[in-house]
């Protein structure tokens, strides 16, 4: 009974006890802000990804296929170093028609999502007769690293909306 007594009393391995406790607990905080942190910074670069597409191409009176290019490749290298694998951009070019002034998509590029359909709603009242706006959205879809057995990937989504800088309507050429 005193052997049993001594060892209940004995605290020498208390300190490993609550370390072999708390270890993995401190290990699985640590990997959620990680994972917090990362996705945080990728939406702040899905951000910066849309208004960079959005800004080289309200620059000129028209675009051509190869600047709509350039500027999706300038987008998707903001998003470096992160993989840009499940990147997407949508660009409309959008010109206000008619005496009720109605939003009218007059070319488009899409690329590995599918068109966004809301951006004739939400650029309504943005401009005047033959006046254009260019819609740029971006979809990203972020996939943690040490959680996601946990959590789902999260869709990253954003939208820009810029005048042309040197005329009323940037065309296509």
């Amino acid at each position: 009974m005193r052997r049993f007594v001594k060892f209940i009393k004995q605290d020498s391995a208390n300190a490993a006890i609550e370390a072999g406790f708390l270890f993995p607990v401190m290990v699985g905080v640590m990997c959620g802000m990680i994972d917090m942190g990362t996705a945080l910074v990728t939406n702040q670069k899905v951000t910066t990804s849309c208004q960079i597409i959005a800004d080289l191409l309200a620059r000129d009176r028209s675009v051509t296929e190869a600047q709509i290019q350039d500027a999706v490749v300038a987008g998707r290298l903001a998003l470096m170093p992160y993989n840009t694998g499940t990147y997407g951009v949508d660009i409309a070019g959008i010109q206000f028609v008619g005496s009720t002034l109605e939003p009218t998509v007059r070319w488009r590029e899409t690329q590995n999502m599918s068109e966004n359909t809301q951006v004739l709603d939400r650029s309504e009242g943005l401009g005047l007769q033959n006046e254009g706006v260019i819609a740029v959205t971006v979809e990203y879809l972020f996939r943690p690293y040490f959680s996601g057995f946990m959590i789902n990937d999260i869709q990253m989504h954003e939208e820009a909306y810029v005048r042309g800088r040197k005329g009323l309507f940037v065309q296509k050429e």
